[in-house]
This record gives C-alpha cells, sequence and structure tokens, in this order.
C-alpha cells in the first residue's frame, strides 16, 4: 500500500487538532457511569503516593514499638487505614478495569459504525477509489479502526498519569533529587525504543497489508470459506489446488517472516530496557539502605517510601511515556480515520421535491474515472422524454454502466451536464433518486424475510399481502416465493437459520419486484435484467416487459439483443460514444454496429420472442 502517507510528517498544530478529536470522540462514547470513574480517575491518581506515605509511617510506628518508644495503637490505626488504602484502589482497578473494556467495545463500535457510515455516504468518485480512499478504508477496517479506539481511550489515561508521575516525583525530590534523576534516565532508552517501534510498526503494517490480505484470499480460493468466492469448482476441477497452496505458503511466508522480525525486534529491544531499569532500581535501594546504615535516626520508613515509589515511578513514567509515544504514533492511524470521516460526503437535500414528470437530458456530457487517463463517456448528447422505453446495448466497457451511474447521481459528469425534468442531477440527489428505481447488474441480497427484500426499496409505504403478492406475479416471483415454508416471511440468506438461500435467478426476480415496489418511481431502470435468469423466465421477462414497467421512463441495458424489439429506441454505445440512436427497425436498416450485433444474436430469440 504505497500510495498511503506513510512517511508524511505531522505539524504540531495537526496533532493538537487530531489530539482534540481524539479526546472529544472518547468522552463521547462514554457512559454516565465510565465518565464518573474517569473522574474518579483524577483523584485515585494519587493513591501510589498515599500508600507509600502509610507505609512509611507504619513501619516507623513498627520500629518504635520495637524500641519500646510507642505503644501498638498508633501502629494499628496506621495498618487499618494502609489496608483501606490497598481494598479501595483494588476496588478502583476492578472498576477501572471494566469500564476500560466497555469503553474500548463502545469506541471501537463507533468507530466501524462512522466506517461504515463513511462508505456510504461518500461522494461516489471516492468508491472508486479517488485519492486511494479504497486502500484507506481497507486500512482502517483491518489495522486503524482498534488502535484508533485504543488511542482515543488512552488519552484520559494519559492525564492521569501525568498526575500520578507528578505526585510521586515531588515526594522522592523531597528525600533526593539524584534518586528522581537517576530513576527518570533509566526509563528513557525504554521510552525512545516505544515511538521508535510504534512508528516501525505503523510503517510495517501499511507495507504489508496487501501481503495479508492476499494469504487470506488465497486461502478463501482453497477452501471455499468464502461466501463471495465461487471458484473452489474451479479449483477442484482443474486440480489448482497445489499452485494455490504453493502461493499461499510463499505468500504467508513472506507476510509472516516480516512480521516475526518486528516482533523478535520489539521483544529483544523492551527485554534490554527492562533489564537497565532493574539494576537502576537495585543500585537505589542500595543507595538507600547504606543511608539508613549510615544514620539509623532516618528510620526504616524511608527505605520503606523509596522503596515502594521507585518501583511505581518506573512503572508510571514508562507507562505515561510509552502510552503517550504510542499515542503520538498512533496519531497516524488516528489521521487516517479522521480524514476518512472528513472526506466530501453527497449532498442531500432535506426535503426533496415529487417529480411528476421524467424527462431526461445528457447534455453535451463527458465522464472520465478517478486516476484513468482516458474518457469513458464522451460528448453524449441526448433527450430521452417522459415515458420513452429505452434499450441501451453495446459491447461491455462501452460506458452503458456508466451512462446509468450518471442518470443515478452516482458520479458528476467531468463535463457537461446531467439532468431529469429540468433538473441538474447534482443539485438535487434525493430529488432525482426518489424519482428513479433501479434494478443494478450488481443488486443486493439482504439478510432477512423476503418481504424486506421487496420493502426495503420503499420503507415509508405501508402494503397490504394482496398487494405484494400482485407485484411478486407482475415479476414472475410469486411461484417460488408461495413454495417458501413461511412465504413472504420466509428468512432467506446464506445466514439464515435454515440456510435457505435463493438461487441467482430467484435473487434477481426478488430485485426486480423491489423495484416495482418503488411506486412513485418515474424512472425504471434495468441494468442487465436476466444475466442471472433461466431461458423460459427471461422469455417470460420480454412478454411482460410493458406490464412490468407501464408508463414509467424505462432505460433497459443489456448485450443481449432480445427485447430490443420491444422498445421505442435503441441507444448503441461503442467505446464511450452513442454511435446509433433509433427503432429497432431504423437501426437494422442501417446495417451498422447494431445490425452486427442482432445478427449474431437473433437465432437465440426467434422462437421465444414468437412463442
Amino acid at each position: 500500500m504505497t500510495q498511503l502517507e506513510t512517511n508524511e510528517s505531522l505539524k504540531l498544530t495537526q496533532w493538537v487538532h487530531i489530539s482534540w478529536r481524539a479526546l472529544a470522540v472518547s468522552l463521547r462514547t462514554k457512559s454516565k457511569m465510565s465518565l464518573f470513574i474517569q473522574m474518579l480517575g483524577f483523584i485515585m491518581a494519587f493513591m501510589p503516593v498515599w500508600i507509600a506515605g502509610s507505609l512509611q509511617r507504619f513501619t516507623d510506628h513498627v520500629q518504635m514499638i520495637s524500641q519500646g518508644q510507642e505503644t501498638v495503637s498508633k501502629a494499628l490505626v496506621m495498618f487499618i487505614i494502609l489496608i483501606s488504602l490497598y481494598l479501595l484502589q483494588t476496588a478502583y482497578t476492578f472498576a477501572h478495569d471494566y469500564y476500560s473494556e466497555v469503553d474500548r467495545q463502545l469506541t471501537t463500535k463507533y468507530i466501524k459504525n462512522a466506517i461504515m457510515e463513511c462508505a456510504s455516504r461518500v461522494q461516489y468518485k471516492y468508491i472508486e477509489n479517488d485519492g486511494d480512499f479504497r486502500e484507506k478504508l481497507a486500512f482502517a477496517e483491518m489495522f486503524g479502526g482498534a488502535r484508533v479506539a485504543a488511542s482515543m481511550q488512552q488519552s484520559i489515561v494519559i492525564l492521569q498519569q501525568l498526575a500520578a508521575f507528578l505526585s510521586i516525583v515531588t515526594v522522592l525530590m523531597g528525600v533526593s533529587a539524584w534518586i528522581v534523576a537517576i530513576l527518570l534516565l533509566a526509563c528513557i532508552p525504554a521510552v525512545i525504543l516505544s515511538m521508535i517501534l510504534k512508528d516501525e510498526e505503523y510503517k510495517e503494517k501499511t507495507k504489508s497489508m496487501k501481503e495479508g490480505a492476499m494469504s487470506v484470499h488465497l486461502f478463501y480460493m482453497a477452501s471455499g470459506a468464502n461466501e463471495q468466492c465461487k471458484s473452489l469448482n474451479d479449483v477442484r476441477f482443474y486440480g489448482i489446488y497445489p499452485w494455490i497452496k504453493e502461493k499461499w505458503r510463499k505468500v504467508s511466508k513472506d507476510y509472516l517472516s516480516k512480521k516475526n522480525a518486528v516482533t523478535k525486534k520489539h521483544l529483544l529491544y523492551n527485554s534490554i530496557a527492562d533489564i537497565l531499569r532493574n539494576v537502576v532500581y537495585i543500585g537505589i535501594l542500595l543507595m538507600v539502605a547504606k543511608q539508613i546504615y549510615s544514620d539509623p535516626a532516618i528510620g526504616l520508613g524511608i527505605f520503606m517510601l523509596v522503596f515502594t515509589l521507585s518501583a511505581q515511578l518506573q512503572t508510571t513514567t514508562t507507562k505515561l511515556f510509552a502510552g503517550a509515544a504510542q499515542f503520538i504514533s498512533d496519531i497516524k492511524y488516528m489521521r487516517d480515520f479522521f480524514q476518512l470521516q472528513d472526506t466530501p460526503r453527497e449532498k442531500l437535500e432535506e426535503k426533496p421535491a415529487l417529480l411528476e414528470r421524467a424527462d431526461i437530458v445528457f447534455d453535451h456530457v463527458d465522464f472520465a474515472y478517478p486516476n484513468s487517463t482516458g474518457k469513458t463517456l464522451k460528448n453524449i448528447h441526448i433527450t430521452i422524454k417522459h415515458g420513452e422505453k429505452i434499450a441501451i446495448v453495446g459491447k461491455n466497457g462501452s460506458g452503458k454502466s456508466t451512462f446509468i451511474n450518471l442518470l443515478c447521481g452516482m458520479h458528476e459528469p467531468t463535463a457537461g451536464q446531467v439532468k431529469v425534468n429540468g433538473i441538474d442531477v447534482r443539485n438535487q440527489l434525493s430529488t432525482v433518486r426518489n424519482a428513479i428505481s433501479v434494478v443494478f447488474q450488481h443488486f443486493g441480497r439482504y439478510e432477512t424475510s423476503i418481504r424486506n427484500n421487496i420493502t426495503i426499496s420503499d420503507s415509508d409505504r405501508s402494503v397490504t399481502d394482496e398487494e405484494l403478492k400482485r407485484l411478486a406475479k407482475r415479476a414472475n416471483a410469486y411461484s417460488f416465493i408461495a413454495a417458501q415454508p413461511e412465504g413472504m416471511d420466509e428468512l432467506v440468506g446464506a445466514f439464515s437459520e435454515r440456510g435457505n438461500n435463493l438461487s441467482g435467478g430467484e435473487w434477481q426476480k426478488i430485485a426486480i419486484t423491489r423495484a416495482l415496489f418503488k411506486e412513485k418511481a418515474k424512472i425504471m431502470i434495468l441494468d442487465e435484467p436476466t444475466a442471472a435468469l433461466d431461458p423460459v423466465s427471461e422469455a417470460q421477462l420480454y412478454r411482460d416487459f410493458t406490464d412490468l414497467t407501464e408508463n414509467k421512463t424505462t432505460i433497459l441495458v443489456s448485450h443481449r439483443m432480445g427485447i430490443t424489439a420491444l422498445v421505442d429506441r435503441i441507444l448503441v454505445f461503442d467505446n464511450g460514444e452513442i454511435v446509433e440512436d433509433g427503432t429497432h427497425e431504423q437501426l437494422l436498416a442501417k446495417g451498422g454496429h447494431y445490425t452486427s450485433m442482432y445478427v449474431a444474436q437473433a437465432q437465440w430469440y426467434k422462437e421465444e420472442l414468437t412463442s
């Protein structure tokens, strides 16, 4: 994923801005109880100092008792206070850990929701990978989401650790400034290593993401574990498994080798840093022991104070600076996430109008896909009157589906305008989309009931079972729906309880019924509506074409010529241009592109169209 901005340095203002947004998300995703626990954490940050001070006083009281200078009562009171502080710390730690996990899950949910929202609302050019959007989205899904969630929650913890750090340093400075200086110096290597390794980890993940994805893809190809991977029959029939297995082994080996090398380096460097910290800790305790030996009047309590707080200072310093280092390195993950959130979205009007007519105008329209050097559509200038039945034909890649995407407002023209009833599509997307009903070439298959699969296209519409039945009959779908155990309420899909997944042709009929259900639509678009149908169902659709489309402006996209004789006009696309425009008879008389395509397929449909 070389296109990602892995080496881009961030300015201080960007760090502050991203950190502030992360803190805002962290606070937004917390419950009231979690917020209370987090605020309590700023008080509990002083607990190590309180416990160490109580332990010092308790030790001094015990020492004085052993010397006959004091009664047991004071030591007992300090012991009860000490135990109470430990119990309070334990209770808080339990509550903090519990709500931290809850917060992490809530933040992860927020991030996943934000990613889905982003993918569903961004301008469609980004779906076509403008600005490497797809790579950024995949990176956020695979790595960024979890890291962003952890770092957002870490922002408040860092502030709490800072409070604990300052309180411990203040107390130890009262004993010896040298102790503080030595302890802090011993933590520096671990902090620096943490920052370097975290940045290296980010860069390694961005580089190896495609390798990891390829490894998963090859596994799915060989195992058929992915419902979308349809190649298992091909793999078995042609004996391709050994080739896939060898390729999978090589890709996985390279991926794991790089990953393990980074892990090994992390463990080695961290172990060296831990040894250094422990040596320094032991050395400081020996220093204090020597001081007490030289001046017993100091008391053993000071040893317990240093013993406790030195370990706490090392732990807190490491957590604070390592946490801050991780937060800083995760700034890049958060930047990627916030960039996704900030990707320009489609402008949808809140109160779309209801169109009464559907005249379509393409006014000298050009279009080129992002990152493409050539134009997919060139100077398309065409008018389609309300109620006309239009067929669009042409070879694969000639621009047919792009024409439909522009009409639906999925893309914006590079030049020219697309208008519906005089409205520029890009200016009133919701109004235009409400006026259109589409059966896309790659239609949705939703894991729910057949009823919901149909009515999802117009959720505000109330409908009776009888009306649904009539719609399903018009789409030639009712016979297989009625055969389902629960009829319209049968749950279908790969994950349904009975594993009742419909055939491709049945799903396509459901998609056609879904398009019919959107009754206020003035335009009906059918993009390769017979691709998954058997010949009998295809012929039935041809016979029912007029009934299906009624008085709607209709655009049928197909590379099959069997239906073109039933429409008012035919637009022939070739290399992004409309090269022919006319009726079936007019185009046959020209003997051009259309004639060549029709003659090549005519014998396939002759019997079906006349039967």
